[in-house]
């Protein structure tokens, strides 16, 4: 749809200049987008532009890693391995370490050249006692890759004749609403060449550096036998310090029970048999 509203746009202003009689280039531009097919006009052959994305020669290939392993050392390991993508060229993107259960865990992210992706997935394989998981994904965008090229070559070329066309119309007619439809447009072309610019630059990226996303958890055999910072003493005062608090409670239980619910119970029973006594003497006054 924008490429029809262009093209209806550039015809109209051709069809303009050419009844003004305007430099045949316009007129040329018009049939270019009659046509179909947006090319340089005579005048714009010395114009400038910026160069088109070249087509890839080769497959355009996108692949990522994850590799879960266990490991003696998470934080050794996860040292050898830094050292290991600095020097294949590659980076750290981030490393995380936490504990559990006393062992020191860690996880990363490792950008590498793609060339050197398996090569250094084999030597990190072999710091580990056992691989637990491995998965390698590729996606192939080499299509995307050749047809953003292609958008952007013509929408460059577009950009080219919508300048000289503006060029000519500030020279011959200087109408300001005709300089400022053709300048939006500009603009317009501008904007969607530097989004397809920006898609290709990180399909590059990424086509040139895969991601491995790692996990190095610690090996079950390898945990001490008795954790560090075990305190037998601290667990003594603990259970002593539980044990009092329970005997206060049962004190305290004891003390209610003697000043407040035995004098009660008391109480009632003395009413109790208060009442027994003075039904009984009622009862033998009816009877005699």
């Amino acid at each position: 749809m924008k490429r029809l509203l262009l093209a209806t746009f550039l015809v109209v202003l051709a069809c303009k200049a050419e009844n003004r009689g305007e430099p045949t280039a316009v007129a040329d531009l018009r049939a270019g987008v009659a046509n179909g097919v947006v090319g340089r006009s005579p005048q714009a052959t010395t114009t400038t532009t910026q160069p088109a994305q070249p087509q890839p020669q080769t497959r355009m290939i996108i692949r990522n890693a994850n590799l879960s392993l266990v490991v003696r050392d998470a934080a050794d390991v996860l040292q050898k391995v830094t050292a290991l993508v600095d020097a294949k060229g590659g980076y750290v993107a981030d490393t995380r370490q936490w504990k559990e259960r006393e062992q020191v865990r860690a996880s990363a992210t490792l950008r590498v050249p793609a060339t050197q992706l398996m090569p250094i997935l084999a030597a990190i394989r072999g710091l580990a006692i056992r691989v637990e998981s491995e998965s390698v994904t590729a996606q192939d965008v080499s299509q995307e890759y050749s047809d953003l090229g292609a958008q952007l070559r013509n929408l460059q070329a577009a950009e080219t004749e919508l300048r000289e066309l503006l060029k000519t119309v500030r020279e011959r007619t200087q109408k300001a609403s005709e300089i400022m439809e053709i300048y939006d447009e500009i603009t317009k072309v501008r904007g969607q060449i530097d989004q397809i610019q920006a898609r290709v630059q990180y399909l590059s990226q990424m086509t040139s550096l895969s991601t491995i996303t790692l996990e190095l958890v610690p090996d079950v055999l390898a945990a001490p036998v008795v954790e560090p910072g075990w305190q037998p003493v601290a667990t003594v005062k603990n259970a002593s310090r539980s044990l009092l608090n329970s005997l206060k409670g049962v004190v305290d239980v004891l003390i209610w029970v003697v000043l407040y619910i035995l004098p009660l119970g008391l109480i009632f029973v003395a009413l109790a048999l208060l009442v027994r006594a003075v039904w009984r003497r009622i009862r033998k006054a009816r009877t005699s």
